[in-house]
């Protein structure tokens, strides 16, 4: 799956795509022998030139990326999905690295502010590096931003003199990006444009004369409508920190203090205020902000729940499911995982209130339910039959 969107890249520019089936978010340590294990065989199994080795991922993998180019100091471009640094401060770049970065992020996408803040810090180290931002939430970029990405890293190629220039890929993506700076400013969406004038002024300077697009910049810095949205900006960033941060202090207080599953009301009232406040904005940014913040909750919930799971505090895992149900009482999932819950803390009849949930909410295959092993135990209840009864497959 992670795969799949960089195959249109990899033809245009002959790569050689590699992928783990077993690296994932988790301690470091474990991926870092995957990783070493993987560039073992590929180097054992393929000629590689190694002044063009790139790392790439998505969220977790993201950061694992990058932390594998901090370390080896051997690879050339890191594409960062969705997901800037490793917590270890030893992963992240704290001096100039010879590596190119570019990082690829949705405007939804709860770890958008993050991206921002990696940019700026990699300007302040004097990284060469580029921020492509589009219209997706978290998950992996489609294609068309991969094979941009890639642009920017061949064009960097080009001017480290580790591949012959190719004229026509240089025009190109000079074009495509002029084309889709001339979009944003049609769309009077001047803070898109400005960026993606400065993006090319930044990258083309030794190739075209810029002195057209450096005059573009300076007039639209100049314009209400763009300090206006810079100013937008800078209130939406404050805004959703300090969101994120009470949500996290709420969380950890709730969850360290063995809050009863059932009493979520201060998250009821925060994404009741949520909704009041930005649901029906006119300003798809404030949109944006309110999907971010009620997505960042999701996860945070989400991934809680498997540190619990795994410690068999199925209470404190349930109150995280809880908070899920909240966030998208439509899905199916979480009520499924409720049950499940339950299940693990023998308490049959709120397993099968909430397998009933489950099943009103669209649940419709009996084997999801019969195959899942936290359930194995109800098999001979007269009440679990019945429940199973109802589902008309």
């Amino acid at each position: 799956m992670g795969l799949k969107p960089f195959i249109e890249a990899s033809e245009k520019y002959n790569h050689i795509l590699i992928c783990s089936n077993n690296s994932k978010n988790g301690p470091f340590a474990t991926n870092f022998e995957v990783v070493d294990r993987l560039f073992k065989g590929v180097f054992s199994n393929f000629f590689i030139n190694e002044d063009l080795i790139y790392t790439a991922g998505f969220s977790g993998g993201s950061r694992l990326a990058t932390a594998i180019a901090v370390l080896t100091k051997q690879i050339q471009g890191v594409i960062a999905c969705g997901a800037g640094f490793s917590p270890n401060t030893n992963h992240q770049p704290f001096l100039k690295e010879k590596f190119d970065y570019v990082g690829l992020v949705g405007e939804k996408d709860m770890n958008y502010q993050e991206m921002l803040k990696v940019r700026g810090w990699l300007n302040k180290l004097g990284m060469n590096n580029e921020l492509f931002i589009n219209r997706d939430d978290h998950g992996w970029p489609p294609s068309k931003q991969i094979a941009k990405a890639f642009d920017w890293l061949e064009i960097q190629a080009y001017k480290k003199k580790i591949k012959p220039q190719q004229p026509n890929v240089v025009a190109s993506f000079h074009q495509s990006l002029y084309e889709e700076a001339r979009q944003f400013e049609e769309g009077n969406e001047m803070e898109l444009t400005l960026w993606e004038y400065q993006r090319m002024n930044r990258n083309f300077g030794s190739f075209f004369k810029m002195d057209s697009i450096q005059k573009k910049i300076k007039a639209i810095q100049s314009t209400k409508r763009y300090k206006k949205e810079a100013s937008r900006g800078i209130e939406i960033k404050k805004i959703e920190d300090q969101a994120k941060q009470k949500y996290i202090e709420r969380f950890r207080l709730e969850l360290n203090a063995n809050k009863s599953p059932k009493n979520i009301n201060w998250w009821k009232k925060e994404l009741a205020k949520l909704d009041k406040d930005y649901s029906n904005s006119t300003n798809r940014h404030f949109q944006d902000l309110r999907y971010r913040l009620i997505y960042g909750i999701h996860v945070m919930a989400v991934e809680e729940w498997n540190i619990q799971l795994a410690k068999k505090a199925y209470s404190k895992a349930l109150y995280c499911h809880r908070i899920v149900s909240i966030l998208l009482p439509e899905r199916v999932f979480p009520y499924f995982l409720i049950a499940k819950d339950y299940a693990l803390q023998n308490m049959e009849d709120e397993t099968i209130e909430y397998l009933k949930m489950a099943i009103s909410k669209g649940l419709s295959k009996k084997s999801v339910i019969t195959n899942d092993i936290a359930f194995y135990k109800y098999k001979d209840s007269k009440l679990f039959q019945e429940l199973l009864d109802e589902i008309k497959e």
